[in-house]
C-alpha cells in the first residue's frame, strides 16, 4: 500500500529539544499504536529541564501550507493539536484549514505553558476570548481545559 494511502493522523504540535515533549513525543506515541504521522510545526522551542529558553513561532502561512500539504498528500484519518502559540495560528491556520477540509480536532491537547512554566500560548488566545473557544476550532470532543491553572502571562 502506498505510503499516502494508509491512514494519518495530523498533529500541529511544536518542537521542544530535550525531547520531553512536542514532536519528538507525538511520532513516537503514535507510531505505538501503529498510526502514521504527519505534521504541521506551529513553533520551535530551545528548552532544558529546567528552562525554556528562546520560542520561535512559525508564521501562520506556514502552517497553513504544512496542514495544507499533509492533507493532500495522505488520507488523513484525524488531527491532533499540541502547542499552537498564538491567536494567528488558531485562527489562521488551524482552523481555517480544517474548515475548507470540512476536517476537526479530534485531539485537542493544547500546550498551554512548558514543565519550567514558560508561557507557550500567548494570553490573547486563552479563552474567555473567543479565539481558542469551540466556535473557533472545530472539535469532535468537547475540549475540556482547566484555564484557571494557567501561570499568570505578562
Amino acid at each position: 500500500m502506498a505510503l499516502g494511502r494508509e491512514p494519518h493522523l495530523l498533529v500541529v504540535v511544536g518542537s521542544d529539544s530535550r525531547g520531553g515533549a512536542g514532536i519528538a513525543r507525538e511520532i513516537e506515541t503514535i507510531a505505538c499504536l501503529d498510526v502514521r504521522t504527519c505534521l504541521a510545526v506551529s513553533a520551535l522551542t530551545v528548552q532544558t529541564q529546567e528552562d525554556a529558553l528562546e520560542i520561535q513561532v512559525t508564521q501562520p502561512g506556514l502552517v497553513t501550507d504544512q496542514m495544507r500539504a499533509a492533507l493532500q498528500a495522505n488520507r488523513v484519518a484525524g488531527t491532533k493539536v499540541g502547542m499552537l502559540a498564538t491567536a494567528e495560528i488558531i485562527v489562521a491556520a488551524v482552523a481555517a484549514v480544517l474548515r475548507e477540509y470540512r476536517a476537526h480536532i479530534d485531539s485537542p491537547d493544547p500546550v498551554l505553558a512548558s514543565t519550567s512554566g514558560r508561557a507557550l500560548l500567548e494570553a490573547s488566545a486563552i479563552p474567555d476570548h473567543e479565539v481558542a473557544s469551540d466556535a473557533a476550532l472545530p472539535c469532535g470532543h468537547p475540549m475540556s481545559l482547566n484555564w484557571r491553572f494557567l501561570p499568570a502571562q505578562s
